[in-house]
């Protein structure tokens, strides 16, 4: 029967091997598993009234990224090399890529619940099955803050962890082309370095890139002059709470759940063990870079 549908719309392919739908970004999938042949059909190929008669007789698979013009504009500009919409404002632009974990949600239940969050309309451009990237306008953008409510939001609504990567804002041109490429880039070092955050941008990276740098008589001299760290894990993601917030004890303590007192005594332990004061910056920061290498190894 696949082979009839082949006939029927020319710009299809059809093949045994399952396909990789993040390079088939505009198509229709149909599976029969009887025979174990795939079809893929361009979506601007078929009609509403045919994609329901199809999705009843056979697997379905919705690889076709984008509908709209607008979008398809911008992911030909971002994904394929293309030019740069022309129908883009002079205003920044501030790209922010999405990475979710799979399951039962619908693309459409998704798009409709980021716009929800979003006061400016935004335009959603998908370049997988569960990536993506929010395009929108950088004046009264999103707080960076309100995107971990927004990954709440969707896990509780929808059981999906979602993590963002927050873009740099440019004006659409040649910049913000090569800027995406090279966010593109840190957003895949950032899943393996920081596999648990959901927010993330430049600077939240940085400093996981650079442990993750190191050289070896770098890290070997880093650790072994914070080996205190390593031995007590409480006391490590104690220090390195308190650095993230900027060594406020209030903020700290309410974060870690525990006294002040508590956390005073954590952090004197530290002190009166390793002889360095977090109050100096460069202390602080060569032990948070050490904090952040411990749970690299």
């Amino acid at each position: 029967m696949l082979n009839k549908l082949h006939d029927r719309y020319p710009g299809s392919q059809l093949q045994f091997q399952k396909p990789d739908f993040s390079f088939n970004s505009d198509m229709y999938w149909f599976h029969h598993e009887e025979s174990g042949q795939w079809l893929g059909i361009p979506a601007q190929e078929v009609s509403a009234d045919s994609l329901m008669v199809l999705k009843t007789l056979f697997e379905f698979h919705d690889s076709s990224i984008h509908h709209a013009p607008a979008a398809q504009a911008w992911f030909q500009y971002l994904f394929s090399n293309g030019e740069h919409p022309s129908f883009a404002k002079d205003v920044p632009y501030r790209l922010i890529q999405f990475k979710m974990s799979e399951g039962e949600w619908i693309r459409e239940d998704m798009e409709a619940a980021f716009r929800g969050f979003f006061e400016k309309d935004i335009t959603i451009l998908w370049n997988g099955e569960a990536t993506g990237v929010i395009i929108e306008e950088s004046n009264d953008s999103l707080a960076e803050e309100e995107f971990l409510a927004v990954s709440n939001a969707l896990e509780s609504d929808f059981f999906v962890k979602t993590a963002f990567y927050i873009g740099i804002p440019n004006k659409a041109g040649t910049h913000l082309h090569n800027l995406f490429k090279e966010e593109q880039l840190l957003f895949e070092q950032a899943s393996s370095l920081l596999p648990a955050e959901r927010v993330l941008n430049f600077e939240r990276l940085f400093p996981s890139l650079i442990t993750g740098n190191l050289d070896a008589f770098l890290k070997k001299s880093l650790l072994s002059r914070l080996s205190l760290l390593e031995e007590d894990p409480e006391l490590l993601h104690t220090i390195k709470v308190f650095l993230q917030n900027s060594s406020n004890v209030s903020l700290t303590a309410k974060k870690l759940y525990i006294h002040r007192n508590t956390l005073q005594y954590r952090l004197d332990k530290f002190t009166e063990k390793t002889g360095i004061q977090l109050k100096d910056f460069n202390s602080a920061l060569t032990v948070y870079l050490a904090c952040l290498l411990i749970e690299q190894t």
